[in-house]
């Protein structure tokens, strides 16, 4: 039996499949930015894919909040790059803001391990 799409996993799958639809579009009528919108839409369908496959809340949202930062990090040194370091810094904050939930939850779960009764 398969189990239920969660909604992050149908949301951000939508909003990648737009931007791949639009990435095209622009490619056809010449723009280079396809080039920055197609890699932010693929960088959605992959938080899509990660929100699908991690089983807990808990791990699933800095596992998607990472996905988005390398997401951010990329637009900014794709589309814009006179003002790149403002993007950069961002997804980098996002990045750090991934990891440090990461930890915090596992030092969670390790708490609540040694604290239940077995």
């Amino acid at each position: 039996m398969r189990r239920a799409s969660p909604p992050s996993a149908v949301v951000f799958a939508v909003i990648g499949a737009v931007l791949l639809v639009s990435a095209l579009v622009l490619g056809i009528l010449g723009s280079f930015a396809f080039i920055a919108i197609a890699s932010v839409g693929m960088f959605f369908i992959a938080a899509a894919l990660i929100a699908q496959a991690v089983p807990s809340p808990e791990s699933r949202a800095p596992a998607v909040l990472a996905v988005a930062a390398l997401a951010i990090i990329v637009l900014g040194m794709t589309t814009m790059p006179l003002v790149y370091l403002g993007w950069v810094y961002l997804g980098w904050g996002l990045l750090a803001g991934a990891a440090t939930l990461g930890i915090i939850n596992a030092l969670r779960a390790k708490r609540r391990a040694a604290s239940s009764p077995d």
